[in-house]
């Protein structure tokens, strides 16, 4: 059986992310094992994800995912070359043939000549010439590109193929990569046309869903009443899912007219007359056409939760940066310093700003600088709230944590085990070997170890398990804090 892998964040779960793994069963037929490691609840943005992880685990198996493994909390924020790496190599520990990523350029040759030109010395040299004048990372890279007419490369889900790309080669994996073309959307598009029938980014949709938040989130309405209205109107695409592609979809079965008549009463929102439930409504039927109905579905119940528990995500943010602020204005300077991706300059311009600023947004706004982007600002944020040290980022796969699975990949882990040699966690404490688990508390077992033990090796590599261990059970302590939300400890399990 061939083994698919995917790495995602499915934030959320749109109808591009089920083209990608229906078009995978149509090259590589319907008898394939398709395993995807996706984020948990802290996205490669710099934020809380919009949907949790086990939200993400229930659309993905509900929409053709075999088994789900989570992307570690301390690399799933960090920026694309770590992200896609480290989530490369727990794919390969999973023994997989073939990762499959979208790429808005399929032709993998050019990608390639591009990985070959990064290896230069010419192209290091005017890369760095662009950064010494102040530009960013991806700002130099693009820059440097251009004057090699590459610079149209430089788009988000390129430079995750080329990070995947690299960490193959690098690495000397035995995965083959594979790309299935970006359709139509844009990774960080904030509009969509008005003939857009069928694809959106995870951006548009999320900055939409975002919207609903912040327009109604201190609104009391009968959230029951716009389901209901979902269902009686049957509105949009719901009825047609299952279909493979838009070319399917029979145009009789939109209404058209009732897509113009909702555009018109969106632009009356503000008109005191019309209900919030309605206008609700509106919004989510603008979305829901770019959105299978199971993501749909946990989408609806995700709002409803937020917007009954008052909750935006201007608020979360503003909640974090609260603690962040407290963190860094009463700890000593040399303990913010231990802190991953912190230099000396950027220490000074956050605490300054810090200082100044009553809002996140307005840190932001104040912090950002030519070299110093929001998301990297963002990222840094979240190492400080969650404590994630410099030191503790060996950039290693320590276990791989299963989120859910279906009877094919029961299957698929029964052989994983039957295959380790790690038979007792609570005897055997070898640091160099890693396991895949089902159940957080048997990844907790590995704390268990005697300091004394003259036979443990590389104790380094022992506390910065333990360091890893603990980011994760902060960032269960955060979600909990903030949203409310205990972390399960077992998988989702559909056997269906």
């Amino acid at each position: 059986m061939l083994k698919i892998g995917i790495v995602a964040e499915y934030n959320p779960f749109h109808n591009g992310h089920l083209y990608q793994i229906r078009k995978i069963k149509e090259i590589f037929g319907e008898d394939v094992l398709i395993v995807v490691v996706i984020s948990g609840d802290f996205v490669q943005r710099g934020e809380i994800s919009f949907l949790d992880k086990w939200e993400k685990t229930q659309v993905s198996l509900g929409c053709g995912v075999d088994l789900v493994v989570e992307l570690p909390l301390y690399y799933s924020i960090q920026n694309a070359e770590i992200f896609s790496r480290m989530a490369t190599k727990i794919l390969d520990y999973l023994g997989i043939d073939i990762q499959v990523f979208g790429a808005e350029e399929e032709n993998i040759e050019i990608l390639q000549k591009v990985l070959e030109l990064q290896k230069r010395q010419d192209y290091k040299d005017k890369l760095m010439e662009y950064m010494k004048k102040g530009n960013s990372y991806s700002t130099s890279q693009r820059l440097a590109l251009k004057e090699y007419n590459l610079d149209g490369i430089v788009k988000s889900n390129n430079i995750l193929a080329l990070e995947y790309m690299r960490e193959i080669e690098n690495s000397n994996l035995k995965i083959k990569p594979y790309i299935i073309k970006r359709e139509i959307s844009e990774y960080n598009e904030e509009n969509v046309s008005e003939d857009r029938e069928e694809f959106a980014s995870a951006s548009f949709l999320r900055n939409e869903l975002e919207k609903i938040l912040d327009k109604f989130s201190e609104e009391k309405f009968d959230f029951e009443k716009i389901k209901n209205s979902i269902i009686e109107k049957k509105c949009s695409f719901l009825k047609n899912r299952g279909v493979e592609n838009s070319k399917e979809i029979e145009k009789k079965n939109y209404n058209f007219e009732k897509k113009q008549n909702i555009r018109e009463k969106i632009d009356l929102e503000s008109l005191k007359n019309v209900k919030t439930e309605e206008r609700i409504f509106w919004k989510l039927e603008e979305i829901q056409k770019f959105l299978p109905e199971k993501s749909f579905d946990i989408i609806f119940k995700n709002l409803e939760w937020k917007i009954n528990n008052r909750f935006s995500g201007d608020k979360i943010k503003e909640e974090i940066f609260k603690i962040v602020k407290y963190k860094i204005l009463t700890e000593k300077k040399e303990k913010i310093m231990e802190i991953y991706d912190i230099t000396e300059e950027i220490y000074a311009r956050i605490y300054g700003t810090m200082l100044n600023s009553q809002k996140y947004i307005e840190f932001l706004k104040n912090t950002k600088s030519r070299n110093l982007s929001n998301k990297r600002v963002e990222r840094i944020i979240l190492n400080i709230l969650l404590n994630i040290k410099a030191d503790m980022m060996d950039f290693e796969i320590n276990y791989v944590r299963i989120l859910g699975f279906n009877k094919k990949g029961q299957e698929y882990l029964k052989k994983i085990r039957e295959n380790n040699k790690i038979e007792n966690f609570d005897t055997e404490n070898d640091f160099q070997k890693k396991d895949v688990f089902v159940n957080w508390k048997d990844i907790e077992k590995f704390r268990n170890f005697d300091k004394n033990n003259q036979n443990l090796e590389n104790f380094e590599i022992q506390e910065n398990f333990l360091e890893k261990i603990q980011v994760e059970k902060n960032g269960f302590l955060i979600k909990e804090l903030i949203l409310g939300k205990k972390e399960k400890l077992n998988p989702i399990v559909c056997l269906d």
